[in-house]
């Protein structure tokens, strides 16, 4: 089986971390001789082609449904699911791998191979979807070889909710596919760099980094994210000379970015919204940027959440126990700045860290026990 369908139902290309995590989990399939069909609806920037705003090497196939110009709900939600159907059902034999219940219980029914990735609770699926997790429960099903689970918390909900049997699901923390060979110099001058790539979402913290950057005038903050009118907003009443407020930027130019700063930060709320502000991710969440920050092996500082120490722990990190105090960020920033060595010692320990969570071996663990890599 050499033929791999992504369903996806994320704007592409797009600042969007699903949006990242698919088009790069295709790449690196591709780079392991499938070949890969992301299935998309017509959204996205136009300003970039895929491969250019990706840093794209392995050519990965685009069937794009372009009558779905916005994110399809609603009736149009349904059409594009059967719309993905019938492309699929047109091949031979394929594997499809989707993140999405209602797409994956329709394919199975047609008896297709499919791998499915879970990233957070159900509450915000809509009335049919859950009908169908609810009393047609499909997670058994035997042609559903693979369910990817991005962390343990997201593991056992599902086996304690839906009755998923364990060796069904398989724990993927997120990835990185930044590549970089040297850490980067320590920066000597008084003033440091602490540094931001995400979502402007006050519950991803950014509320929490322009009232830190008011009250440490000794250093410069970096925020990238958002689009120009958001931005824009946050500017014209903050107008602090050491707040740097930028639009979101291509991931292939991210890495030299994040290598300028001395110092980044997961300064998360108690309460994580999902993309599109509906759902609390907080006990579920394998954030991409805590991936890409290990992998150009930099100084973090993060909110002190259960679900991010599946991943790392004091040596990687220094934690902030109440997530919205200021002061206590603060305190933790200075921590860092005047000790160089333990900057330096978690510096190396990220860098080494990271090489456990490139996408071409979230890849292999994907199909792995399938012996799809290999077949």
């Amino acid at each position: 089986m050499r033929e791999i369908n992504y369903i996806t139902f994320s704007s592409i290309p797009s600042p969007l971390p699903s949006s990242l995590q698919i088009i790069k989990t295709c790449e690196s399939l591709s780079k392991f001789n499938y070949n890969v069909t992301l299935i998309k609806p017509g959204t996205g920037n136009k300003k970039f082609s895929i491969k250019k705003y990706y840093g794209l090497t392995q050519n990965v196939n685009i069937k794009e449904f372009i009558y779905f110009k916005k994110f399809p709900k609603g009736l149009e939600f349904y059409l594009y699911c059967f719309a993905c159907l019938f492309f699929i059902l047109k091949k031979k034999k394929s594997l499809t791998i989707t993140r999405n219940y209602f797409v994956c219980y329709l394919l199975l029914l047609f008896n297709q191979k499919v791998i499915l990735e879970i990233h957070h609770d159900t509450k915000i699926e809509g009335r049919i979807t859950k009908f169908i997790l609810k009393y047609l429960n499909f997670f058994n099903n035997n042609n559903l070889i693979n369910i990817v689970a991005i962390s343990n918390a997201v593991k056992n909900l599902f086996i304690n909710k839906y009755k998923v049997i364990s060796k069904k699901i398989t724990v993927l923390p997120s990835g990185s596919s930044i590549k970089i060979n040297y850490l980067a110099k320590q920066n000597n001058n008084k003033r440091i760099k602490i540094g931001y790539f995400g979502s402007i979402s006050p519950s991803k913290g950014i509320n929490t980094l322009i009232k830190l950057s008011k009250i440490d005038p000794e250093n410069d903050y970096y925020i990238f994210g958002g689009n120009k009118q958001s931005i824009s907003r946050i500017k014209i009443v903050n107008t602090n000379k050491n707040l740097f407020i930028n639009e979101s930027i291509p991931y292939v130019v991210l890495p030299k970015m994040m290598l300028k700063m001395d110092i980044l930060v997961l300064p998360y709320s108690k309460i994580i919204k999902s993309a599109g502000e509906v759902d609390d991710i907080s006990k579920y969440t394998s954030p991409l940027k805590l991936f890409d920050y290990l992998a150009v092996g930099k100084m973090i500082i993060s909110s002190d959440l259960k679900v991010l120490k599946e991943v790392i722990n004091s040596k990687n990190a220094f934690f902030v126990s109440n997530y919205e105090n200021i002061y206590e960020w603060k305190k933790k920033i200075s921590m860092a700045k005047n000790n160089k060595m333990k900057i330096s010692i978690i510096s190396k320990n990220n860098f080494k860290l990271s090489k456990e969570f490139d996408h071409l071996k979230r890849v292999k663990k994907y199909l792995g026990k399938y012996q799809y890599i290999n077949s």
